[in-house]
């Protein structure tokens, strides 16, 4: 069973570029879909920068890793900062749920 007629957003994955040891730029790996929503309505303070937390919802075969970075249709831009595989034993449809967080300048757009 398949969670893919929920998946109503592209989003692009960004991952680290290592340039000699030294880790230098986000590079896209590809694009995916995903269902994606704010977490909650609260937001979030990390060294004093606000942000959101959101939640996507990614095919289990899809390669998200922690530090990847995250970028939607309307340019928004969120820092992986969690991965869960939830298979067959823990969920009735497998899929990877991926927490996201926004930081105030991540995005060109106004997110939702």
């Amino acid at each position: 069973m398949s969670i893919e007629r929920y998946f109503n957003k592209s989003i692009i994955i960004k991952r680290w570029k290592d340039q000699g040891g030294i880790k230098s730029s986000h590079v896209a790996t590809g694009t995916i879909d995903a269902h994606l929503q704010r977490a909650g309505d609260e937001n979030d303070i990390v060294a004093m920068q606000v942000g959101a937390t959101h939640k996507a919802w990614v095919d289990i075969g899809q390669d998200v890793k922690d530090g990847d970075r995250v970028v939607d249709a309307r340019g928004n831009e969120y820092d992986v900062v969690a991965v869960t595989d939830e298979g067959e034993d823990t969920a009735i449809n497998e899929h990877k749920e991926v927490m996201l967080r926004i930081y105030d300048g991540h995005t060109t757009k106004p997110h939702d």
